[in-house]
């Protein structure tokens, strides 16, 4: 299991016992550890010679939220902290001072709803040579699944699930391996195996990777991708791995040659609201925000 999914586990055994009952419906902190990462790898910035991450945040929660974390908020702090090194040092983002996380409540904020601001910032101290100046900070309101819900029930919307959609011919899920400029869709029940023989579903041409190097497969609700015993093996966000299950967006490498796995829901109807963003979060435009 990567490095990253172990401080998620970490993260989730925050929430067991006690304070389990509190995110059932409520943000989990999970959900805002992706919040932070997103936020991370989409206002990033490139010099000559490295790539400039935001090392600056600032968690914006309803009541009710704050709240809810307020008993272990400076545990949380420290795990969300480690959580964003280790992804910028997945990345190789350069952080030009150590990450810095804070909470505040905001009372514009609904229920399981949560914002995050994004800044690049060099702190106090002298500058290094070629690193951008300081970012102002974008923010991004985030929406959980359950509170999505919740407001289309409020609204008086007819919200359907994927799978009715799919039944009815509205909407249908896309899978897909996004390796340089191709994509390869993932149809049918699978599995599909990777590697450098033509004989594989996706073929990768190039020596450092096994005739038959890993292979990608549909779980009841999700998918997995194996190592076949390849001699460079297969990472998961930049940490090795023999079976681990993926996410969309996820980052996956094999014998040193990078793919991205995306999935997500085409639509037919626009009146659909697409349920699922990343993590379970749904999206809009909220002011001058871009929530999701």
């Amino acid at each position: 299991m990567g490095f990253l999914r172990l401080i998620e586990k970490r993260m989730e055994s925050l929430v067991e016992g006690v304070f389990g009952r509190a995110f059932k419906r409520q943000v989990h902190p999970v959900e805002i550890a992706k919040g932070l990462t997103k936020q991370m790898d989409e206002n990033r910035m490139v010099s000559v010679s490295r790539i400039y991450a935001p090392n600056d945040f600032t968690i914006h929660l309803s009541k009710a939220d704050a709240e809810s974390i307020q008993a272990y908020q400076s545990a949380l702090n420290d795990e969300l902290i480690q959580y964003v090194s280790t992804h910028a040092q997945s990345k190789n983002y350069h952080l030009m001072t150590p990450p810095k996380i804070r909470f505040v409540t905001e009372d514009s904020l609904r229920f399981g709803e949560f914002g995050v601001t994004a800044k690049l910032t060099g702190g106090d101290g002298p500058r290094e040579k070629g690193a951008p100046q300081d970012t102002s900070g974008q923010t991004r309101i985030f929406r959980t699944e359950k509170a999505g819900e919740e407001a289309r029930e409020a609204q008086g919307t007819a919200a359907i699930s994927t799978e009715e959609a799919q039944r009815q011919g509205l909407a249908w899920e896309v899978a897909e391996l996004v390796l340089d400029d191709k994509t390869y869709p993932l149809k049918g029940q699978g599995p599909w195996s990777i590697g450098r023989s033509e004989e594989n579903d996706i073929v990768i041409s190039n020596p450092n990777v096994s005739r038959r190097h890993a292979q990608l497969s549909r779980l009841e609700n999700g998918f997995l991708v194996e190592d076949l015993g390849s001699t460079n093996g297969t990472l998961l966000d930049g940490a090795p791995i023999d079976r681990e299950r993926i996410e969309s967006g996820d980052e996956l490498t094999f014998g040193g040659i990078t793919a991205r796995f995306v999935r997500r829901t085409d639509r037919r109807a626009s009146s659909l609201k697409d349920p699922w963003n990343f993590g379970g979060a749904t999206g809009r435009k909220k002011g001058n925000y871009e929530e999701y």
